[in-house]
C-alpha cells in the first residue's frame, strides 16, 4: 500500500466535543497512522491522519477564500469517496452546514434540496452530479457554486461558476499561507451546539424532509454505542452505503472519527463482495438486502458443488441452527413494559448465549472444517459483529449468519436521530429484536403501540418546519419514532412497522403490512414483497423477484428464458413462488396470510419513482404505478391455485 506524508505543525488538542475537534486529535495522537483507505487502478491506497488533517485544512480555509459564512448551508451529491470526507468536515471546520444529497436522487429530488436547504453552493463528484447542478441553477435555482471532484465535463462552466476540488484546495493554500492560525481558530470555534448537518430523509410517503442535527447529538450517540459495541483503532470498517445515510454517516464519519478506526472505501456497490475478502473488516455495517445477496451467492455455489461439500456444508450449518434456535425461542418468553413505562439501561438484563460442552466441541469441528473456509470466502472471517440497520431483517436470515459464527447485531436508527439509540452488546443477540436501549437512552411505548426515544438527540426540528405541524420531538424530550413496537422489561425492544403504514381490512382488522413482508422476504427467490389489503377483505401482495436466485434455478432445470417479464410468466416460477408464500402463510395468524400475488415483471427502481435512493418502498406510488396488477388480484373472477391453507391466486 503507498502512503502519502504530508508534514504539518499541530500545535493543540481539543476537548473531542465536535467533530472538527475529534479530527484534529486522531491527527495528533495518531499522526502518520492509517485513518483512510482507497483502491486506485486496483490498489489500495492509504492516507494517514497527518494527510486527512491537511486536505481538511486546506479545503476549509478554500471554502473561507470563497466566501463561505458560519452557517451557511453546501450541499454535497457524490459517491463514496476520500474527498467527501474532506468536503464533509472542512464545511464542519468552516462552521457551515453539511446538507446532504443520495448520490442517486434525481433532479427534481436535488432542486427540492437545494431550495428547501438554501444551500448556494453545490459539491458534486462527477459529470451526472455536476450536470444536474448546472442545469438547476439554468432553471432559476440559486447556485453560486459548484465544486467537482472530477472536472471532466465542466466545460465552459470551468472557473467562473465550476471549480475542481483541487482548485479549492489551492485557493485554501494561499490562505493558510497568509494565516497559518487561521484553521486552528476555525476549529476550536465549532462549538456543540452548532448545526451539523441537514439531512434528508429518504421521502417514502412524499417529498424528503431535511433532519436539522447538532455537532453534540451524534458525537454523544456514538459515544454511548461505543461503550457497548467497542471500536477502536485497530479496527477496519467498509464504507459502501451512502454517505448521504444516517446509519452510513454515524459508521463512517461520527464513530471513525471518535474511535480512530480506518475507513476503507468500497470501488462501487457493486464491488462490495469482492472489496470485503480483501480487506476483511473486523467491524462491517449491512442491510438485509445485501446480506441476503451474498446468502444467495453461496447458496448458488454451494448448490454447484460435489455431494461430499454440500453434505458438510449441510451439517456445519445445522450445527449453528440448532443453537440460535434454541436461543430464538427466549424473546417469547420477556415480559412486555407497561404502556408509558420508561425503560433505561439500567434496566437493561443482556441475555447472554450459554453453550453446553458439547455444543462448543462440535461447532468448533464445524468451524475448522467448515465455517471459517466459509466466511473468509464472503469475507467476514476477522469481523468482531456486523452492525445490520436501515431496514428490518428477517429471522432466518438473522439465524443462517448466526450459524455461520458471524455476530449479527441488529440496531435502530433513524434520520432524525442521528444516532443508534439501541443494538445488542455482542454475545447476547436476541432474535427478532433491535437490541435493548444503550447508555444515556430511553424507551418508552405509548397507549397505541408508538416507540418514543429519549436521549442525546441532536435532531432539532425539519428544515423550514422548526417546531411546525411536523416536529416530532415533544416538550418532555421524547422522540416520537413513528414504529410500532414491543417495548420489553428488560430493556430490549421489538419493531413490528410503521404507524402510517398499518393496513385496517374492511373486516376492521389492523395489520402491519412489514411483518407479513418480512416473512415473505425471508425466501431466497422473493427480492422485495408490497402487502396490499387497506380496506380490503383479503391481503394480496406483490412480488420483485430475486432474479439471481430464480435465474439460477431455472438453469438447473433446463427451462430457458430471455426477458424478466419471461421469467415472471413462467408457469415454474409462480408455482415455485406460490409454494414460498405457502411456506410463510403457515407461520402467519389467519387475516395475515396473503391470498393472492401478482409478480412485478421487472426491477423495481428509484428513477421510477417505485423506491428511495436506500431502496425502501414507496407504498402510494407503488399502488399507483401498479393499479392494473392490484385490480386484477381482487377481480371477481382469478385463476385459482390451491394450497394447503387456502386457495393462493397468481395474477400474470
Amino acid at each position: 500500500m503507498n502512503t502519502m506524508r504530508i508534514d504539518m505543525p499541530i500545535h493543540a488538542s481539543g476537548t473531542g466535543d465536535t467533530l472538527p475537534q475529534q479530527l484534529w486529535n486522531n491527527a495528533l495522537a495518531h499522526g502518520d497512522a492509517p485513518a483512510i483507505r482507497e483502491k486506485h487502478l486496483g490498489i489500495w491506497q492509504e492516507v494517514s491522519w497527518t494527510d486527512y488533517l491537511r486536505h481538511v485544512r486546506l479545503f476549509t480555509l478554500g471554502l473561507i477564500a470563497l466566501g463561505v459564512k458560519r452557517g451557511d448551508p453546501v450541499a454535497l451529491q457524490a459517491e463514496n469517496c476520500q474527498e467527501w470526507l474532506y468536503s464533509d468536515l472542512g464545511v464542519q471546520c468552516a462552521g457551515a452546514i453539511v446538507t446532504t444529497v443520495y448520490p442517486t436522487s434525481s433532479i427534481e429530488e436535488v432542486r427540492h434540496i437545494l431550495v428547501n436547504s438554501g444551500a448556494r453552493i453545490v459539491i458534486a463528484g462527477d459529470q451526472e452530479h455536476l450536470d444536474k447542478a448546472i442545469e438547476l441553477r439554468a432553471g432559476g435555482v440559486p447556485v453560486d457554486k459548484i465544486i467537482v471532484f472530477d472536472p471532466k465535463g465542466a466545460g465552459v462552466h470551468r472557473g467562473q461558476l465550476v471549480l475542481s476540488y483541487k482548485d479549492v484546495e489551492a485557493l485554501g493554500a494561499q490562505v493558510d499561507a497568509e494565516e497559518p492560525r487561521r484553521f486552528e481558530s476555525l476549529v476550536f470555534a465549532v462549538k456543540p451546539d452548532d448545526v451539523y448537518d441537514i439531512m434528508y430523509t429518504s421521502g417514502t410517503s412524499g417529498l424528503p424532509k431535511g433532519a436539522v442535527s447538532l455537532q453534540r447529538g451524534p458525537v454523544e450517540g456514538a459515544r454511548s454505542m461505543m461503550a457497548v459495541l467497542p471500536v477502536n483503532k485497530r479496527d477496519s470498517w467498509l464504507s459502501y452505503l451512502p454517505l448521504s445515510h444516517a446509519f452510513e454517516r454515524i459508521m463512517a464519519i461520527t464513530v471513525h472519527l471518535g474511535s480512530g478506526c480506518v475507513v476503507n472505501f468500497a470501488d462501487s456497490i457493486d464491488s462490495v463482495q469482492s472489496d470485503v475478502v480483501e480487506i476483511q473488516p473486523t467491524v462491517f455495517g449491512a442491510v438485509p438486502r445485501i446480506l441476503e445477496k451474498v446468502k444467495t451467492a453461496v447458496d448458488i455455489r454451494m448448490g454447484k458443488s460435489t455431494p461430499l461439500k454440500q453434505a458438510l456444508y449441510r451439517w456445519a450449518l445445522g450445527v449453528g441452527q440448532r443453537r440460535v434456535r434454541r436461543q430464538r425461542k427466549r424473546v417469547e418468553h420477556f415480559h412486555p413494559a407497561s404502556a408509558r413505562q420508561v425503560i433505561g439501561f439500567d434496566e437493561v438484563r443482556p441475555v447472554p448465549t450459554r453453550w453446553t460442552m458439547s455444543e462448543r466441541l462440535l461447532h468448533w469441528v464445524a468451524h475448522m472444517l467448515v465455517l471459517r473456509h466459509l466466511r473468509k470466502h464472503i469475507g467476514l472471517l476477522h469481523v468482531r459483529y456486523v452492525l445490520c440497520g436501515a431496514a428490518p431483517m428477517s429471522a432466518e436470515l438473522f439465524e443462517y449468519y448466526m450459524a455461520l459464527g458471524v455476530p449479527i447485531i441488529n440496531a435502530f436508527g433513524m434520520t432524525e436521530l442521528h444516532n443508534i439509540p439501541s443494538a445488542s452488546m455482542p454475545g447476547h443477540d436476541v432474535l427478532g429484536t433491535v437490541g435493548h436501549v444503550l447508555p444515556g437512552w430511553e424507551a418508552m411505548k405509548t397507549e397505541e403501540g408508538e416507540l418514543l426515544l429519549r436521549g442525546p438527540i441532536g435532531f432539532t426540528g425539519y428544515r423550514g418546519q422548526e417546531n411546525g405541524p411536523f416536529d416530532i420531538k415533544d416538550a418532555n424530550g421524547w422522540l416520537h419514532t413513528g414504529d410500532l413496537c414491543e417495548l420489553y422489561d428488560n430493556g430490549y425492544i421489538s419493531i413490528v412497522g410503521r404507524k402510517k403504514d398499518v393496513l385496517i381490512t374492511s373486516g376492521g382488522k389492523n395489520i402491519s403490512p412489514e411483518v407479513v413482508e418480512n416473512k415473505l422476504k425471508a425466501s431466497a427467490y422473493i427480492s422485495e414483497a408490497v402487502v396490499i389489503g387497506d380496506g380490503r377483505h383479503y391481503l394480496s401482495a406483490l412480488i420483485e423477484l430475486n432474479a439471481d436466485a430464480v435465474g439460477d434455478l431455472l438453469q438447473t432445470r433446463g427451462i430457458a428464458y430471455t426477458t424478466l417479464r419471461d421469467m415472471a410468466a413462467n408457469p415454474d416460477v409462480l408455482r415455485l413462488i406460490e409454494a414460498e408464500i405457502e411456506t410463510a402463510n403457515r407461520t402467519l395468524g389467519r387475516v395475515e396470510t396473503v391470498k393472492k400475488f401478482a409478480i412485478i415483471p421487472r426491477d423495481l427502481s428509484h428513477d421510477d419513482g417505485e423506491m428511495t435512493p436506500t431502496r425502501k418502498v414507496k407504498r402510494i406510488h407503488m399502488e399507483k404505478q401498479f393499479r392494473d396488477l392490484i385490480d386484477a388480484m381482487y377481480a371477481d373472477t382469478p385463476s385459482q391455485q390451491t394450497v394447503s391453507r387456502g386457495p393462493i391466486d397468481s395474477v400474470v
